[in-house]
């Protein structure tokens, strides 16, 4: 699960018809063609295990973050599609490439349109969209010939746990199902780099108490727990809001009163595009006005895709720029 828009998407379409809506900077050279790993290649993922019998050569992607990384590693000439690609707006540096992969859907996608792209390997962002009704389980997909790997962050049995250090644990176990083992080991690189970096300029520095959330459908979400505290963390944060999340989980409907109370310095929120951004802005200094972040107009937007895959080391620096300004 990445955020409350896209889970609660996922869930209100069964029922309604109404839609929803710095790591490596640049893109990677494209991988050989023949790619470089050994197959048949397997990981365990989420408790199973994921096998790949040949060099996947139509992948699918669910989530924004999830096709940026694929194209950092540069098999942009396998993608067969994106799902979710609405989420939010690629990165300048991969906005080229991004519009070249074909869009099965912005949103959630249905069972007819995922077969007929014919994937043969799929990047998720989450268990929730395989539940056996919109879209196959992922076993049966497995049966289909068709593996699928979800991000080691959204894990059932890890969200309220997760750490940055899963990014690194996706990129090795990407590079070998993906035959782009050197790509992969070369961005896990790039991204100790940038966050050992950061963690240098941020050494004794106060934390700043921070709430992150998200505006859907005029109710609030607090991002808590896992790997959105841990971004906070390492952005030079704590966030307030830790302990109003469930056990287990990363997010939750908070009340107006609880953050409130909690009075945070800064307000972190998530959006999916400058629609969404202009409307949780507005609605955040409506019902937060008497916060120190919004009366001292410390109101951070950040892009939904901002919190997994190579994009989270992007996530952790603008909040880090903007938490600490006088570092950077």
């Amino acid at each position: 699960m990445r955020t409350p828009r896209a889970a609660l998407c996922a869930l209100t379409l069964l029922a309604l018809t109404a839609g929803c809506g710095a790591g490596p900077t640049t893109a990677a050279a494209p991988a050989a063609p023949g790619g470089e790993g050994a197959f048949p290649a397997q990981v365990v993922n989420c408790g199973r295990s994921v096998q790949v019998d040949s060099l996947p050569k139509r992948i699918v992607s669910f989530f924004p973050s999830n096709t940026e990384l694929l194209l950092a590693l540069g098999v942009k000439d396998r993608l067969a599609g994106q799902v979710w690609a609405d989420q939010s707006p690629p990165k300048p540096a991969y906005a080229a490439d991004y519009a070249g992969v074909k869009v099965l859907s912005g949103g959630e996608v249905s069972r007819e349109t995922l077969l007929a792209a014919r994937p043969d390997f799929i990047l998720a962002d989450g268990e929730y969209n395989f539940d056996g009704k919109k879209l196959p389980t992922i076993a049966e997909l497995a049966e289909l010939g068709v593996p699928v790997y979800v991000d080691a962050a959204f894990c059932p049995g890890t969200t309220g746990s997760a750490t940055l250090a899963d990014v690194g644990r996706d990129l090795d176990a990407l590079g070998g199902l993906l035959g782009v083992p050197g790509q992969a080991a070369g961005a896990k690189r790039d991204v100790t780099r940038a966050l050992d970096g950061l963690r240098r300029r941020l050494d004794g520095r106060a934390p700043v108490r921070t709430a992150m959330v998200q505006v859907f459908d005029r109710q609030l979400y607090g991002l808590a727990g896992g790997l959105y505290s841990d971004i906070l963390r390492v952005a030079g944060g704590a966030n307030v809001l830790d302990g109003q999340v469930p056990t287990g989980k990363n997010f939750d409907v908070v009340s107006v009163e609880a953050v409130a109370k909690a009075d945070p310095e800064t307000i972190v929120y998530h959006y999916t595009d400058e629609a969404d951004r202009a409307s949780a802005e507005k609605w955040l200094r409506e019902h937060l006005g008497q916060t120190k972040a919004v009366r001292n107009g410390r109101l951070v937007a950040t892009p939904a895709a901002d919190y997994s895959g190579l994009r989270a080391v992007d996530g952790v620096q603008t909040i880090a720029r903007a938490l600490h300004p006088d570092v950077f």
